[in-house]
């Protein structure tokens, strides 16, 4: 639209229109503009001003720097400078902008041929440097990528200050920073921090679906599937071919017996990625402890370590399948391997107290017992005090069961009451008192 107001203006070679007020110097004239610009060879007499009318647009579009200079009362011009050489030296094209009534006009444009010219206009404020601009950029990518090696490295409060100082040069557009801080929180503990961090991500950039899967799956942990259902649908709305945000919805729907859903992701997931091996691991999980079906859960379990043969998770489950089976010397070559890595997962190291209380080699269950507790996230700890409350009942240590039987009831709830109550490994624990007192009262709780 400037540019259009001023090709109505009747430009003449001579360029007889003169502009109210300027910072800009006169338009070089044709010797200047051969030595700034000596690719530029029109036919003589047609290198002038009105020439240059198609290069406002661009400049105003894609400035290099933007300067702002105050003129007579208090008038406020901005100068928008395209560098036709990269060493940030004239020549440059300047279009000067003045603002009127909140309304943008051009006010002049020009070629500066001099350096002196350039050094001239830059004496204002500084408004916007692409070339800055970059430079931040490049610093906040730097920081991003050493707060997520610290993230990996478990240095955790170092990655949250590299973040934070992240962020706060990066201005408004940092939806993947506020990402990744969610992601350092949560692994941190701090889940309602996290929580806020991925949902300003959500509010900077709604297209992602990565931030959507991670407050899904906080909701998940804590079992409120109705905002985790919701966020990771979202999450597979915007990218409904990743084989990992099906898989997570695909487990939601199992948790939540909702089998004919969940088993139709699955297969999604598996036609997008067929070497994605989670997929399997899933089903392998959904027969060996929904359906109880451990020969069906090896068949996908074996499936899913043909693609990642070292995942802790998948071999601690086939042990127990193999047990489960009466295949005792297969469980205890797996037990023996998973016994000897270097760094334990929590998960796994849940499985082998569930797997050594099955053993009967209880002095091992309780060694990997208080091995999870000492961790910072222990998986499932109603279930790893459960199986300490058995082996402590089963070694006729009945007030230390109890104790630790309290502690798995707080943590589980309804779930763990109703295990103990059908399970034949407490038979003995279940004729105390104080068995059905624990019992009695927190059932209390759960109706409170």
């Amino acid at each position: 639209m400037a540019r259009r107001c001023l090709e109505e203006t009747c430009f003449s070679e001579e360029y007889p229109l003169a502009f109210p007020e300027t910072f800009l110097p006169s338009f070089p004239n044709e010797e200047l503009l051969h030595a700034a610009l000596p690719e530029i060879a029109p036919p003589a007499g047609l290198l002038g001003k009105a020439g240059f009318l198609t290069w406002i647009d661009f400049t105003l579009e894609n400035p290099d720097q933007i300067w702002e200079s105050e003129g007579p009362e208090g008038n406020r011009f901005y100068h928008y400078l395209n560098f036709l050489e990269a060493d940030g030296r004239a020549p440059v094209f300047a279009v000067e902008v003045r603002y009127c009534d909140d309304l943008m006009e051009v006010n002049n444009y020009c070629l500066l041929a001099l350096d002196s010219q350039l050094a001239r206009l830059c004496t204002g404020n500084k408004m916007f440097c692409r070339a800055d601009d970059w430079e931040k950029e490049r610093l906040v990518r730097e920081l991003n990528d050493a707060a997520l090696t610290k993230y990996d490295q478990n240095c955790l409060e170092e990655a949250r200050d590299l973040i934070d100082t992240a962020i706060s040069l990066s201005g408004a557009a940092c939806a993947y920073l506020f990402n990744n801080r969610g992601l350092i929180c949560w692994k941190m503990g701090k889940t309602d921090q996290a929580k806020r961090d991925f949902l300003e991500s959500i509010s900077l950039d709604e297209q992602n679906g990565d931030p959507y899967f991670n407050i899904g799956l906080i909701y998940f942990d804590e079992m409120d599937y109705g905002r985790a259902v919701r966020y990771l649908r979202r999450a597979v709305e915007i990218n409904p071919t990743d084989s990992q945000f099906l898989t997570e919805l695909g487990h939601l729907y199992l948790e939540m017996e909702r089998e004919a859903e969940a088993l139709r992701l699955f297969d999604k997931a598996l036609e997008s990625n067929p070497k994605d091996a989670q997929v399997d691991f899933h089903l392998g999980y959904y027969f060996l402890y929904k359906k109880r079906e451990p020969r069906h859960a090896l068949k996908h379990y074996h499936q899913g370590l043909k693609k990642d043969p070292d995942d802790q998770f998948a071999l601690a489950d086939v042990a127990i399948a193999h047990w489960a089976l009466g295949n005792r010397r297969k469980s205890l070559a797996i037990h023996r391997n998973l016994q000897h890595s270097p760094c334990l997962m929590p998960y796994t190291i849940s499985r082998l107290v569930y797997l050594n209380v099955e053993m009967g080699d209880y002095d091992s269950a309780l060694k990997y017992y208080r091995q999870a507790l000492s961790q910072k996230d222990p998986f499932e700890p109603e279930w790893l005090h459960y199986h300490a409350a058995l082996v402590y009942a089963n070694t006729g240590r009945p007030k230390q069961a109890l104790d630790i039987l309290n502690l798995a009831v707080k943590a589980g709830g309804e779930a763990v009451i109703k295990r103990a109550m059908s399970d034949k490994a407490l038979r003995t624990l279940k004729q105390i008192p104080d068995f059905k007192k624990l019992i009695r009262l927190s059932g209390k709780r759960r109706t409170r």
